[in-house]
């Protein structure tokens, strides 16, 4: 395995996830958040031109007419969230990846009865796998259902974490620039970021950021780890949340550098995409060695 191979996993981790979570916005919100897409063809547009979605129940879905179908048949009424344990993604050559997921997929049904089981995920993605990548084939199967005594809201959570692995991915791939970050920031003059000890208040900025980490460190060689997220508060399409960075990379040296960073984030949900990060700090800690990346959220 090259040097670089880590690096490239974590980067193609980073967009897979960042795909996979934007799965649940559909479910979980249906059409009450405000959009400028439905919700049903912004959840499509994470496939490619032929995939293929097989359903808890068993279903076949193959074209998006048919997903159009199988979701305007939905029961008015019911709630469902998506509690994800665990998210594996391998690759499987230079333009496909394989994603594993574990999730509590909890229901309340129209009498008012909350229900969970497990959900195994299993899915394979193609196209810009280091950037935006398209499932070509994603498989449910689901345990036995059990009757829970309260229903609790991922919402809040699957939405900042697919935006949390978007704005890594794009972190860890410095060659493609800031107009990625473009569409998952607040706009110039709400931004109050502090990124790795750096103010960032507008793109420009940001893209200075970016300029003076690709001196430093060698092209394409950082990765980042997620560890210890949480959603501290969630109100008003405004979320809280905090997490760890363990980032690695190579200094155009040759020496290996660590750093890790507690941050605290705020995003302001606006039915797009992704939600917009409006403010971040961060807090040093102690570096750890290499983490395995593969099975954080």
């Amino acid at each position: 395995m090259s040097q670089s191979d880590p690096y490239r996993s974590s980067r193609r981790a980073h967009a897979a996830k960042a795909q996979f979570y934007r799965w649940f916005q559909r479910y979980e919100r249906h059409n009450e958040q405000p959009s400028p897409v439905d919700p049903v063809e912004r959840q499509l547009q994470i496939f490619a031109d032929r995939f293929e979605i097989v359903t808890a129940d068993g279903r076949a879905i193959t074209t998006r007419d048919a997903y159009r179908d199988v979701t305007a048949a939905r029961r008015p009424g019911e709630r469902h969230t998506h509690h994800v344990n665990r998210v594996t993604v391998t690759e499987l050559g230079t333009d496909r990846l394989k994603l594993a997921a574990e999730a509590t997929h909890q229901r309340v049904d129209t009498s008012g009865s909350t229900t969970s089981a497990q959900v195994r995920y299993e899915g394979e993605l193609i196209g810009s796998v280091d950037f935006e990548p398209l499932f070509t084939r994603l498989t449910m199967t689901e345990g036995e259902r059990t009757r829970d005594a309260e229903f609790t809201d991922a919402y809040p959570a699957n939405r900042s974490l697919s935006v949390v692995h978007r704005f890594l991915c794009l972190v860890d791939a410095s060659e493609l620039g800031a107009y990625g970050f473009d569409e998952i920031l607040a706009p110039d003059g709400e931004l109050d970021l502090v990124l790795a000890f750096r103010e960032v208040r507008d793109r420009r900025e940001l893209a200075q950021w970016l300029r003076e980490s690709s001196q430093r460190v060698a092209a394409g060689t950082s990765r980042h780890g997620v560890e210890n997220f949480r959603v501290s508060s969630a109100r008003d399409d405004l979320y809280t949340i905090g997490m760890d960075f363990d980032w690695h990379g190579t200094a155009r040296a040759g020496d290996l550098m660590a750093a890790r960073l507690r941050y605290e984030w705020t995003l302001r949900d606006t039915g797009e995409r992704y939600c917009r990060i409006v403010r971040a700090r961060s807090t040093p800690l102690p570096a750890t060695p290499a983490p395995e990346l593969q099975d954080q959220p």
